[in-house]
Parts: C-alpha cells; sequence; structure tokens
C-alpha cells in the first residue's frame, strides 16, 4: 500500500496517531495544508472529509502544524485545528520549524510522562496529553 493510502486508512482505524514528517501551512489555501507522505501529499480537507469514529490523541511531530495565516488570526484552520474538527479529543502540533534531533527529545520526554502511569497498571489518557 502507497504511504499515504496507508496513513489515511490508520487515521480511522487507530485511536492514537503520531505523524512524523513535514508539515506544510497554506496560508491562502487552508485546507490545502498537507503533511508530506512519501507519494502524496495528505490534505487537511481530505482529512476533514472523512469521519474518524476512534480519534483520541494525535502528535503532529511536522513544523508548522498549529501555525495560522497572520492576516486572520481570528479564523484559525491549521492541521491541528483540521484534526481537532475531525474528531481527535487531543492533539499536540508546532507553531514553528524545529531540527529532528530537538523533536527526538521533546518525544522521548513527552511519552516518557505520558506512560509512567502504565508501570503501576494505569491506563493511557489522553486527557493528559494537551
Amino acid at each position: 500500500m502507497q504511504p499515504h493510502k496507508q496513513v489515511h486508512s490508520n487515521l480511522w482505524k487507530n485511536t492514537w496517531v503520531h505523524l512524523a514528517c513535514h508539515g506544510k501551512q497554506d496560508p491562502t489555501q487552508p485546507y490545502n495544508s498537507h503533511f508530506v507522505m512519501k507519494d502524496e501529499h495528505l490534505t487537511l480537507l481530505g482529512i476533514m472529509e472523512g469521519d474518524i469514529p476512534h480519534a483520541e490523541f494525535a502528535f503532529l511531530s511536522a513544523c508548522h502544524t498549529a501555525v495560522s495565516d497572520e492576516a486572520m488570526l481570528d479564523e484559525v484552520i491549521h492541521l491541528v485545528a483540521g484534526l481537532r474538527f475531525s474528531g481527535f479529543k487531543s492533539v499536540i502540533g508546532t507553531l514553528w520549524e524545529f531540527d529532528d534531533a530537538v523533536a527526538k527529545h521533546v518525544v522521548e520526554a513527552f511519552y516518557k510522562n505520558m506512560f509512567m502511569d502504565l508501570k503501576d497498571g494505569g491506563v493511557m489518557d489522553c486527557t493528559k496529553a494537551a
């Protein structure tokens, strides 16, 4: 299966999603904002068109996923908002560009904190995420 179609399909099957890729915000056409996949872009419109029934948590380890158009700050349409509109209860995104090495440390610290209660028989809780 092509990477784009596999990611798209997995969005509808899983409760938690972690995307580690490039994110591109389109300030003139926000619904064309997208995640860069190997074969084809995963657009905000493509995500929002489908109902994601099991959506709980998304970690967007991609640049500029929560950036909106500076001219229209009160109209927030970006990748994070699109996943929220699609049903994800908690979404983590970025306002800036960051280095892969920095992202690795942030992600490790985040998941270490998220899963520390599991040692004692706890349950993953997306409400602790964002």
